[in-house]
């Protein structure tokens, strides 16, 4: 128990010294690897570390939550990003010994796009996707759990193909009595094994995420918040050659981010609502998204996020979700998970 408890601790002093792993400032490559996706994430808020005992899809955003709930079963998932993006992912997670094996892939296409020379004449078209597989173990002492990611990524972008091996550190308090969750995720962590060209200097989204999920006794609701980039303070984009720029109104187009609107911009919040043992509900506002992609002097309903989670006898569960990344209209994903066991509960007569 005091060796497991350390290496929990340990985790958490790996915040502290990751400029060993991470890489800050240039061009970050693999970003797809931010992406939620999965109906559950997705619904509340995007970010996500502290949610989902019963659901594999967590070995995707913190593999420390994977219980007995969620193993022996396999899952689907479809996101339908932008225009012609589309995700797909896929998995399953099964109790072996002492510890919790998943395993699982996301795949990522962009479509067909029209090629041209650097003379502007048209060459056909191309094509571009990205992809990961990964393997997690996740092994569960008291009531801290510790799970890791192994993952291997890949990024085409017409001919030229970039690829990336990265860990992901996991940690979960998973309070006995209480439905409360602390989680903790230190994520791609690694380095580039080949970049799209040799001068490339391609970086990789590390994150470091911590969250909380809790729902109060004899209240239908789950509230989740996540604070993501812990790492990174500022985490602000602003065009600085908007400076001295005004609209149509007179308003300065660019304002200095205030300590405020910094910190504000890395959390992300989520509600459930849990009708029953069958039916949840869930809603999520994802701070940074809003920050970002309002358009000016149209807000619409950038960073916010609905979804619906459906069990059917125990063996199927229906997730879809709905987000807001900008006025031109939401996103949607869709999640399937089906138990591979405990189908056959018929009681056997003997005939004497």
């Amino acid at each position: 128990m005091k060796t497991n408890l350390r290496l929990f601790i340990t985790s958490l002093l790996f915040l502290f010294v990751h400029p060993l792993f991470a890489q800050l400032g240039g061009s970050q490559a693999f970003n797809f690897l931010n992406v939620a996706n999965n109906a559950r994430q997705v619904g509340l808020g995007g970010f996500l570390v502290s949610s989902g005992l019963d659901d594999p899809n967590a070995m995707f955003y913190n593999s420390a939550l994977l219980t007995e709930a969620s193993t022996n079963q396999a899952f689907l998932n479809y996101y339908d990003y932008h225009m012609t993006a589309g995700m797909t992912s896929l998995g399953y997670a099964k109790q072996v010994g002492g510890g919790i094996v998943g395993i699982g892939m996301s795949y990522m296409g962009y479509g067909q796009f029209d090629g041209f020379d650097q003379n502007g004449n048209y060459n056909g078209t191309y094509t571009a996707n990205d992809y990961w597989f990964q393997g997690s173990y996740t092994h569960k002492v008291g009531v801290f759990s510790m799970g890791a990611n192994l993952k291997f990524a890949s990024s085409r972008i017409e001919s030229f193909n970039a690829n990336a091996l990265m860990v992901d550190l996991n940690g979960a308090f998973i309070h006995p009595t209480k439905d409360l969750v602390v989680g903790l995720a230190i994520k791609n962590a690694g380095f580039v094994t080949k970049q799209y060209q040799p001068n490339d200097e391609s970086e990789l989204p590390f994150d470091t995420q911590l969250g909380v999920s809790f729902k109060p006794e004899r209240m239908p609701i789950r509230f989740s918040v996540t604070y993501h980039h812990i790492h990174q303070f500022d985490i602000t984009y602003t065009d600085s050659s908007l400076k001295g720029e005004k609209d149509a109104f007179g308003n300065d187009l660019y304002e200095e981010p205030s300590f405020a609107d910094k910190l504000s911009r890395h959390f992300a919040f989520g509600g459930e609502f849990v009708l029953g043992k069958v039916l949840n509900i869930r809603a999520g506002y994802n701070v940074m998204r809003r920050r970002e992609m309002v358009a000016q002097n149209v807000k619409g309903l950038a960073g916010m996020s609905l979804g619906a989670a459906l069990k059917v006898k125990k063996h199927i569960n229906f997730g879809y979700s709905v987000a807001w990344y900008h006025i031109a209209g939401p996103t949607n994903s869709l999640s399937l998970s089906v138990a591979t066991t405990g189908w056959d509960k018929r009681k056997k007569t003997v005939i004497e």
